[in-house]
């Protein structure tokens, strides 16, 4: 077992890297003022199509409410649209507009040079070793959940 030293440097580490890497998404998203939970929803859309309210809080761990305050300001910028449920009109989707998905390649392409800066000097098995690590520790928290 690892000694409870180590995790405390271990998670530490892990918090100021998590920092950093908020920090300059600040820095470089702001030019295109949008926050990282916006950003995230985007990325589903583009990756996933269409989705329900309720499903983009379950798949981003966020509450309904949170997914219609972020989808208003993705409605006013014009990068989602948001339309009501045919036969239920309770359920409202959430689909992601032309200008979305330009803002979302856009971005995508802006954080890959960040993230590939931050980790550039990893070997490609140290960047697959923290592949698995990572895996196992969410594997473990889901696993409690």
């Amino acid at each position: 077992m690892v000694k409870k030293e180590e995790l405390f440097e271990v998670t530490s580490m892990f918090r100021t890297l998590i920092k950093a890497i908020t920090q300059e998404w600040n820095k470089r998203g702001g030019e295109f003022n949008l926050s990282f939970p916006q950003y995230k929803m985007l990325y589903m859309l583009n990756a996933s199509g269409t989705h329900t309210v309720s499903q983009l809080a379950e798949a981003l761990g966020i509450t309904s409410a949170a997914i219609t305050g972020i989808t208003d300001r993705l409605v006013t910028e014009g990068f989602v649209s948001r339309e009501r449920g045919e036969n239920d009109r309770r359920i409202v989707n959430i689909s992601i507009t032309d200008r979305g998905r330009e803002i979302i390649n856009q971005v995508t392409e802006r954080q890959k040079e960040m993230l590939e800066g931050f980790f550039d000097q990893l070997q490609e098995e140290d960047l697959q070793h923290l592949r698995r690590i990572f895996g196992v520790v969410l594997a473990n928290i889901e696993n409690k959940s």
